[in-house]
């Protein structure tokens, strides 16, 4: 269903669109005007059928929904243990989800690259799963664009809970890392820390390094869409940086999509 009727879309669109007696618009690109504006509130009513992890569940047609906005702790996989707190992350959605009729509000992208639906969760009380989490400090904040509709909610609820030092906010294997102090069995999501050495740019990629083995990465679509200042001003100054540590040529890389990806430490 969508949760923005035609009819109210097309109010609205009376408003967005320039006022000018001589203006003639195709009907066809009115229409593709309003979807565009409208597609962020695409909404479906599904149950769930089970829960994955604290980020990920599954609804009743099988297909895997990746909750936007949110990190929780991983489960352990292939006999690796699981993280702090990825059980009670996965037990409190459980409590919140588990057989339970939802509604699934999509944004922008809808899919990743794995094929999981991504959407935001929302209970029968109009209250967000991915919120929920935050609130009681069993996920971390992500910013991957362009799902980015509740960031700043997002962001102040984390905040909330990091003051209060509830969950992961009080748990020492989530201090963040010395990047110099970071090996390949670090890979995954992490926050990590470090001062900015220098600075480079690719065909595709703005490199921010930390060490000459730990770099942080900034497509440069998204430094022009959402970051400010020039990367010179970037060199010298303390980061905390949260994402997901790959490996590389030897190297260490953590993608940054978005500012909110980034703590500066004064």
């Amino acid at each position: 269903m969508v949760t923005v009727g035609l009819k109210r879309a097309l109010r609205v669109g009376a408003f967005l669109l320039p006022r000018h007696r001589n203006l003639r618009l195709p009907l066809a690109v009115l229409f593709g005007s309003l979807l565009a504006t409208t597609a962020c509130a695409v909404s479906e009513t599904e149950q769930i059928r089970h829960v994955i992890d604290g980020d990920t569940v599954v609804r009743a047609d099988g297909r895997h929904v990746r909750l936007i906005g949110i990190n929780t702790p991983e489960t352990g996989k292939d006999g690796a243990p699981d993280q702090p707190l990825a059980r009670a992350a996965r037990a409190r959605l459980v409590e919140l989800v588990h057989q339970q009729r939802v509604t699934l509000v999509f944004e922008q992208e809808r899919e990743d690259h794995h094929g999981r639906l991504l959407a935001r969760v929302q209970l029968a009380d109009g209250s967000d799963a991915g919120e929920r989490l935050l609130r009681e400090g069993l996920a971390w904040t992500i910013a991957v664009p362009p799902n980015l509709e509740k960031l700043s909610t997002n962001l102040a609820v984390e905040s909330e809970a990091r003051a209060a030092g509830r969950g992961v906010w009080r748990e020492p294997a989530y201090v963040p890392k010395p990047a110099h102090n970071l090996t390949r069995r670090d890979t995954g999501f992490q926050l990590i820390e470090g001062r900015i050495r220098r600075t480079g740019q690719g065909r595709h990629l703005m490199y921010f390094d930390l060490t000459p083995q730990v770099t942080l990465t900034v497509p440069r679509d998204h430094w022009k869409k959402y970051f400010k200042g020039k990367p010179a001003e970037w060199v010298g100054r303390q980061v905390i940086a949260r994402g997901w540590l790959t490996e590389s040529r030897d190297k260490l890389r953590l993608r940054v999509a978005h500012p909110a990806m980034l703590t500066w430490v004064p």
